[in-house]
């Protein structure tokens, strides 16, 4: 077993560094040679070689792009090893296997590009999941590939929502692009008019805001209010544990609690938490893991068992029940596209606990 990973592992060495890796390939390349202490590392000549290129080009990424350096830092802070998660999940797609193991048997997909919509509040629609998006502009709204959906001439309010295992992007009429996360919607006018752009969203969501200094752009959730200017960030309004979270990457924010009316003004690496009761929490260590789902990554530090299956839950559309075990703590990088069978398998190599299955309902168990 552990010559068919170390071959594995080459195999994926090598197509880093010709440049044919996927995102999630490349990250848990990265991520294993920042462990490359924990774990012992093949004794061949051109691995070694390959290890030495490898070493070259993440130090030219660290010294070029500051905000790629803070990424991969926040990789190395994780304790997945590449040998261990990244090896099941990819030796599994490449070789074919035939696992028996009761939790293959019927797998469960992750989520896909899946959404409803909504024009001026009536009765919604399901949009077609080929493509991955829709596009507001000139007085109309089609999907990326330009088809056409409806002119919008007279069209006032749009809502976008996501079911449970889908995700979705939009990009508005002034250029912001939004990416939906499961269970989550945007309400935006079809043409910003007036001093402020205004939109509404629930669930979880990534913006990236174009820039216009004349007319701010303001997000309203339940919990917050969010002023910008021009800027990339991620609002979490799941309020899975009461709270809800809005991390920025560039740019600036100013976060109201509308209900206790505390503000803060964000910087690039800096996470506001809301409660409703508190002042508003500002967060700095490990934020990163919050926003690289929308790159199809789940990069989790530290993360409780129970929070994480709230996280599956939506992803996956089932219902998991981590028992006496939610307050166990896991580490590691799941892609996005990784089955459930591989997700569950995953957590019981890095944690030990075990699960059975009974249709959509997963329990931990002994």
């Amino acid at each position: 077993m552990t010559n068919q990973r170390n071959s594995d592992g080459s195999s994926l060495l090598k197509k880093y560094l010709e440049g044919k890796c996927t995102a999630q390939e490349k990250a848990l390349v990265e991520e294993w040679y920042l462990n490359l202490g924990d774990h012992k590392v093949p004794a061949d000549n051109e691995v070694i070689a390959d290890l030495a290129e490898l070493q070259k080009r993440l130090k030219r990424i660290t010294t070029n792009q500051p905000y790629a350096k803070g990424y991969i830092i926040a990789l190395a802070a994780t304790i997945l090893a590449f040998f261990t998660i990244g090896v099941i999940i990819y030796s599994r797609r490449n070789n074919d296997q035939q696992n028996k193991h009761e939790l293959f048997v019927d797998d469960i997909k992750p989520g896909s590009n899946k959404a409803l919509l909504s024009i001026d509040g009536q009765p919604a629609i399901a949009l077609d999941g080929k493509n991955g998006g829709i596009v507001s502009k000139d007085n109309s709204l089609g999907y990326n590939n330009g088809t056409a959906i409806i002119k919008t001439e007279h069209v006032k309010t749009i809502t976008l929502s996501t079911p449970a295992a889908g995700q979705f992007e939009v990009v508005l009429s002034d250029g912001t692009k939004a990416w939906l996360n499961a269970l989550s919607s945007i309400t935006y006018p079809a043409t910003f008019t007036g001093h402020e752009r205004q939109i509404q969203l629930t669930g979880e969501v990534y913006l990236e805001v174009a820039k216009n200094a004349q007319k701010p752009f303001v997000i309203h959730t339940a919990q917050q209010q969010i002023e910008v200017l021009g800027t990339s960030f991620n609002v979490n309004t799941y309020n899975d544990n009461g709270r809800t979270y809005t991390t920025l990457v560039n740019g600036s924010l100013r976060v109201t609690d509308t209900k206790t009316k505390h503000q803060v003004l964000l910087s690039p690496g800096q996470q506001a938490i809301v409660n409703g009761k508190d002042a508003i929490e500002v967060a700095t260590n490990g934020i990163e893991d919050n926003y690289t789902w929308k790159d199809g990554l789940y990069v989790l530090h530290e993360e409780t068992l129970s929070q994480y299956a709230l996280k599956i839950e939506r992803w996956y559309d089932v219902e998991v029940d981590m028992g006496p075990y939610g307050n166990r703590r896991f580490s590691a990088i799941i892609p996005r596209d990784a089955k459930l069978s591989e997700v569950l398998q995953a957590i019981e190599l890095k944690s030990n606990v075990k699960f059975s299955r009974e249709g959509r309902r997963i329990v931990a168990m002994r």
